[in-house]
């Protein structure tokens, strides 16, 4: 099987370069491919994954923030193998990962895994002591540590793998974060997928680098537990109350003191002094033990405060959780999409241009290539036939493009009665396209003939690419092997680069396509900003 890896990433790319650093030293011999998912960043890692292009198979994508669990949807659509390693972008991977999960697959194949995860000795203090309260026996019971039941494992989306089938059936993550890889492994069980804890398959985890960032991580998780269990009751446990409980417990123990009861808060100081002690011992180290006590509770009170904030929203007051909890879904109703015409000359390059924009995640409706899907569908089919009768259909009642290009080249009312078929149909193809793709902040129509249909009034701007006349004349000699007469002939029948340059919002020279890149990259901000 062909393994992708999707890491999305926002506004990291050190942990990028880390992260990349660690697969270069992969003893996993056969091919996989590395997809990265640039989250809308504003800090990009482009300049990284050039490091590693020519020593890693590397696919980068950009598009507009719409969270992890769209980014990694994104990149598995994109991607090319038929089982997806997840990543999130603060993983550092050992040398023996791959080799390990395709032993586990090829010997206990499951369609969604889940591994565990550790802490390098290279880690600050206080990212191992929240890796301690994240992971150990005392706290979670080891679930995030490799201890959870292996048949009934919920992979967490920093450690996982979903087959290529799986995502299909499922759709992938949903809209809430976090909460999504929970919320995709109850979806897959219900489609009678099976999940696996391959507890051999570790990576080493950095997660917040501080007690901020911590606090308002574990929080989160409380209150998306109440969502979660509101969406699929089925699977609601009654565990997911002990962190409030603890909380509860522990203030209720103080009040206690009043009447001179100090049981609990003894039992209290008890297990806090176990945490000290057992994350000493296992991270040799008597701050990390300390920090560990902070860690645990920052954990349990986080967690436990923001559960029963959620609980007595969702289930007692029966308020709808994006409107309870709007920190917790990523909103894509808000996002007006600009429509950007993209037209140029023939071989001026807005092809080349338009693979950039596709490669930065932005969609793009290639009017050519669509207008010929049009004219296959049968209603379309139909109409032309009954204006140019059967002669110009082969022997599967298919268009023969060729018969009907020879008509219409030659006879412009024919032509004419041609474009009154298939102009319609295509507009209305493309409104379809562009409401498709709403929850887009970009996309982008390309056309040769932007200007000439009168397509330009529905675009809020547009770029013309443009080349010198030799360049062009050269590029589709070579491109389509025919004559220097034929391509000026053709040039002739467009309109001029002067006229479209001065109907054009942004001009694009496309000799260099560093500097085309570059180009549209000021571009895209310009427009990001506006």
């Amino acid at each position: 099987m062909l393994f992708s890896i999707i890491i999305p990433v926002f506004n990291r790319p050190d942990e990028i370069d880390e992260l990349l650093k660690s697969l270069l030293l992969s003893t996993y011999k056969k091919d996989y491919e590395i997809v990265i998912i640039e989250d809308g960043s504003t800090e990009k890692c482009e300049n990284i994954i050039e490091k590693y292009s020519k020593k890693l198979t590397i696919s980068y994508y950009f598009k507009q923030n719409s969270g992890p669990g769209d980014s990694r949807n994104f990149g598995m659509k994109k991607a090319k193998g038929d089982y997806f390693i997840i990543f999130d972008s603060d993983c550092i991977i050992p040398e023996n990962y791959l080799t390990n999960v395709e032993t586990q697959l090829n010997s206990n194949y499951v369609d969604c895994f889940g591994g565990s995860d550790g802490a390098l000795k290279t880690f600050t203090s206080i990212q191992r002591a929240i890796n301690f309260s994240m992971t150990s026996f005392l706290t979670t019971g080891g679930i995030r540590g490799g201890s959870e039941k292996i048949d009934k494992f919920q992979p967490r989306s920093f450690n996982m793998g979903i087959s290529k089938k799986a995502f299909i059936a499922s759709n992938g993550f949903g809209n809430i974060h976090p909460g999504e890889d929970p919320d995709l492994t109850i979806r897959l069980w219900k489609l009678g997928f099976e999940t696996k804890l391959f507890k051999n398959c570790i990576v080493f985890h950095k997660r917040r680098i501080d007690w901020e960032k911590f606090e308002v991580q574990v929080s989160k998780f409380g209150k998306v537990r109440p969502i979660l269990n509101s969406w699929h009751p089925e699977y609601a446990k009654f565990t997911y109350w002990f962190p409030s409980l603890f909380i509860i417990g522990f203030f209720a123990s103080i009040l206690l003191l009043v009447f001179a009861i100090d049981l609990p808060l003894k039992l209290y100081f008890i297990y806090f002094l176990l945490i000290f002690l057992v994350s000493s011992f296992q991270n040799r180290n008597l701050l990390i033990g300390l920090y560990s006590i902070k860690a645990v509770w920052k954990q349990f009170y986080g967690y436990g405060l923001g559960f029963i904030e959620s609980f007595v929203k969702i289930n007692l007051l029966k308020k709808n959780p994006e409107v309870a909890f709007p920190e917790l879904f990523f909103d894509k109703k808000n996002i007006v999409t600009k429509i950007i015409g993209l037209t140029g000359g023939i071989g001026s390059g807005k092809t080349t241009v338009a693979n950039y924009l596709q490669s930065q995640g932005i969609p793009v409706y290639v009017s050519d290539i669509e207008a010929k899907k049009v004219m296959e569908f049968p209603d379309v089919i139909e109409k032309i036939i009954f204006i140019f009768g059967k002669a110009i259909t082969n022997e599967i009642n298919g268009l023969d493009r060729k018969k009907l290009a020879e008509i219409v080249f030659n006879d412009p009312e024919k032509l004419k009665q041609l474009n009154s078929i298939v102009h319609p149909e295509v507009k209305k193809h493309y409104e379809n396209w562009v409401q498709e793709h709403k929850n887009y902040l970009f996309v982008v129509k390309e056309t040769a003939i932007l200007f000439e249909s009168g397509s330009y009034k529905d675009c809020d701007v547009v770029i013309n690419v443009t080349a010198p006349l030799e360049t062009r004349i050269q590029r589709v000699i070579e491109r389509d092997k025919t004559t220097r007469e034929k391509v000026l002939s053709r040039i002739k029948n467009q309109i001029s680069d002067e006229e479209r340059n001065s109907k054009s919002t942004y001009v694009i020279e496309n000799i260099d396509l560093d500097t085309v890149k570059t180009k549209i990259d000021e571009i895209l901000k310009t427009l990001t900003i506006q």
